[in-house]
């Protein structure tokens, strides 16, 4: 195999989940160049995206100050740069990439293209929702380093800096768009319900992405919420990208929905961090550190009175997204340090208190917790099913 600069790691348009864990494991193994898809069918699958995005933000920490992004040739010349950055996922490529190489694979084209992620960065701050909008999913994103003007004002107060107190107006108008284009009603919608798991789990990922283990910033950090609409057929072995956890939940559904098709409506959250575990444990998990033990740093995490930072206020954000999980028989993946854990629970549940029993995760292949290969900071994915009676 090849070494240093001489290695590329190149992602298949039909890459799912299975096709990035081997990517990470590599990535994890040498240092080498990255080719992602401008078109990724894996988008449109759940967590696709933000996986994607911690893919590339892993690589981008295992080689930096040499991250080399070489573009892809799958599309017209045209239209390769706006398809790349119209998605998450590229966007936080060419964002973490210390050099950008252009189709040719010998031209560096990073002024070009920085210049192009600085314009797609603007929609996205100062944008209208229906412009936004890519497919059927709202990218929220924010990119500390490339931020001139102050951060993403969707998910922050643009005078003070601090992440929003209420994200009911941010929900609601972003359903108003994405559900014009579905049969669903909005009144088949938790307005409230969404809010509270966009302010939690943003505020989780807020706190952990800027920072390393000493408080010092990061050299690039980012983080994110992608909200999408999942309309699926049920059964539809696709939509579960070959995770059999998740395919068993959509599964589940059929038993509850009152006709063939559920909505499902997705929250996912990325960020830059250390992860879940290390900022538990306040240093780097260490390589021989049983796969059982960092579970359980990770595991703290949802214990209402733990907090891993000093501010009172905090240690409630992921008790309360257990909670709204529970209440509204949704499904959760977790990918952090070694980890891809799940939970998932039936709707219509009688009592949704959260016990010790609903803080046993599975592995995201059925089981107890094993070994996946390392990433950097955490990414979140929820799914709520709506409109199972229409």
């Amino acid at each position: 195999m090849a070494s240093g600069a001489e290695a590329r790691d190149r992602l298949a348009q039909t890459a799912m989940y299975d096709r990035v864990e081997s990517a990470l494991n590599l990535v994890n193994e040498r240092k080498s160049g990255l080719t992602v898809p401008n078109k990724w069918a894996f988008e449109a699958r759940v967590g696709g995206s933000v996986s994607g995005a911690q893919l590339a933000i892993t690589w981008s920490r295992r080689n930096e100050p040499e991250a080399t992004l070489y573009l892809n040739n799958d599309v017209e010349p045209e239209l390769a740069a706006k398809t790349l950055l119209d998605r998450t996922y590229g966007l936080i490529a060419a964002s973490f990439a210390d050099r950008i190489i252009g189709r040719d694979g010998a031209r560096d084209v990073s002024a070009s293209m920085l210049r192009r992620v600085a314009n797609r960065l603007n929609e996205l701050y100062t944008g209208r929702f229906d412009e936004i909008i890519h497919g059927q999913s709202l990218p929220l994103v924010s990119i500390d380093h490339l931020e001139r003007a102050g951060p993403n004002p969707f998910l922050y107060h643009a005078r003070t800096g601090e992440v929003l107190g209420d994200f009911t107006g941010l929900v609601r108008q972003a359903l108003d768009r994405l559900i014009q284009r579905n049969r669903l009603r909005i009144e088949d919608v938790d307005v409230g319900l969404l809010a509270s798991l966009f302010r939690e789990l943003f505020s989780n990922t807020h706190l952990h992405a800027r920072t390393d283990l000493e408080g010092a910033l990061y050299r690039r950090s980012a983080r994110g919420i992608v909200f999408a609409l999942r309309p699926v057929d049920i059964p539809h072995d696709s939509f579960a990208a070959g995770l059999p956890v998740l395919k068993e939940y959509i599964e589940s559904m059929e038993r509850e929905a009152a006709r063939p098709r559920v909505e499902f409506l997705e929250v996912s959250v990325f960020d830059s961090g250390p992860g879940l575990a290390a900022r538990t444990l306040r240093s780097v998990v260490p390589a021989d550190l049983p796969i059982e033990r960092e579970y359980e740093l990770v595991q703290k995490c949802f214990l209402k009175t733990y907090t891993s930072v000093s501010n009172p206020a905090h240690g409630w954000g992921l008790p309360r997204v257990m909670h709204a999980l529970k209440s509204s028989g949704g499904f959760m993946r977790l990918r952090t340090g070694r980890l891809s854990l799940c939970k998932w629970f039936p709707p219509g549940m009688k009592d949704p208190r959260v016990t010790a029993d609903d803080l046993q995760f599975m592995d995201i292949g059925g089981g107890s917790p094993k070994r996946h290969a390392r990433v950097e900071g955490a990414v979140f994915t929820i799914l709520i099913p709506v409109g199972l009676g229409n």
